[in-house]
């Protein structure tokens, strides 16, 4: 099956989908984003729009990379087509993704945790890590992909939405480095100091956004591997996302982990997929 039943070329299309085998479980979360949104609409009410109008995604599949740098060889090329790369993985692909925009790009990240341990590990992350060469490495992770890549491109180039989740060293981490992020309590509390931040980091810039799932309340999102109290709302997520004033030129969604007969996380997930695509085409 196909995302969006898709029935373009790479050649035709816009955008192009692909997942990453990145977690023991990322297939399941890839095959689910695959066949929810044949059961959705992606007519928007309250803006009557099509969500999805003059967005032409093509599924190219799952990669089958040797090495993480084939990732990025995979999304430059995508790039440099001219088309918005969107990887969806067990657990974030993005350390392999954004180098392939050069370090100019602005990353906005909605996570619940700050993703920047220096080095991590336990059983959960090895579980959504891949085994390169068949060793687990403690510095490149879904604990501190986010570290390495603040070594990649300007930290002040990065912005946290929705973080909730982090120790004393990532916390000194932020603000020595000059990261920007965004609590739950400031979105619920000062909404518009908020989006006021959204809107100057990202200002006639080209962004990269990854969406962890469990940025999202577990009241709404269940199906995650690390779920954090206190989370963000579909509702919050949109006028955030709405906020970009630049333009989107790729991102990644990770972390759903898939709950046999309770397919809410799913659903929620697509929707918010939709109104990325939304924005792209801006």
């Amino acid at each position: 099956m196909k995302f969006l039943n898709s029935p373009y070329s790479f050649k035709e299309a816009n955008v192009v989908f692909f997942g990453v085998p990145i977690g023991k479980r990322f297939a399941d979360a890839v095959g689910a984003l695959r066949q929810t949104p044949m059961y959705m609409e992606d007519f928007d009410l309250e803006s009557k729009k099509e969500l999805l109008e003059g967005v032409k995604v093509v599924d190219d599949g799952n990669l089958e990379p040797k090495s993480a740098k084939d990732i990025t060889t995979y999304t430059r090329s995508i790039v440099k087509s001219g088309k918005v790369p969107v990887a969806i993985a067990g657990d974030h692909p993005s350390l392999f993704t954004v180098p392939a925009f050069g370090k100019d790009i602005k990353v906005i990240s909605f996570d619940a945790h700050c993703d920047l341990k220096d080095e991590y590990e336990d059983d959960n992350i090895v579980d959504l890590s891949t085994l390169w060469n068949g060793k687990f490495d403690a510095r490149v992770n879904g604990a501190t992909w986010l570290k390495r890549l603040s070594e990649i491109i300007d930290p002040k180039n990065i912005l946290l939405i929705g973080v909730r989740s982090c120790d004393a060293k990532e916390l000194a981490f932020i603000e020595e480095s000059g990261i920007g992020y965004i609590t739950t309590k400031d979105i619920h509390e000062n909404k518009e100091e908020a989006i006021q931040k959204i809107q100057e980091l990202t200002k006639e810039s080209k962004v990269y956004i990854t969406l962890d799932v469990d940025v999202f309340d577990p009241s709404i999102a269940p199906g995650v591997h690390q779920p954090e109290p206190d989370g963000i709302y579909f509702a919050e997520f949109k006028k955030l996302m709405h906020a970009i004033s630049g333009s989107i030129v790729g991102f990644d969604v990770s972390c759903l982990k898939p709950i046999v007969g309770n397919r809410v996380t799913e659903f929620l997930t697509t929707r918010a997929l939709f109104e990325i695509l939304s924005l792209v085409k801006k």
